[in-house]
């Protein structure tokens, strides 16, 4: 079976850049953000800005 991403005959392994941008930005959000966000709250925030930074380069080519 193959993932979405992936190409056939190839095995890759590690994070793609939006888990590793989410990551990053966990961390930051961790750090930064109120105390009265929840966890879940701030892991929401991070996906959503990390989908956005994958998103932005192909933004300005359509």
């Amino acid at each position: 079976m193959q993932t979405p991403g992936s190409v056939a005959g190839r095995d890759y392994t590690g994070l793609t850049k939006r888990e590793y941008f989410a990551v990053h930005l966990f961390e930051g959000v961790i750090a930064r953000l109120s105390v009265n966000c929840s966890l879940q709250d701030k892991a929401i925030y991070a996906v959503e800005a990390a989908d956005a930074l994958v998103k932005a380069p192909r933004a300005g080519q359509e």
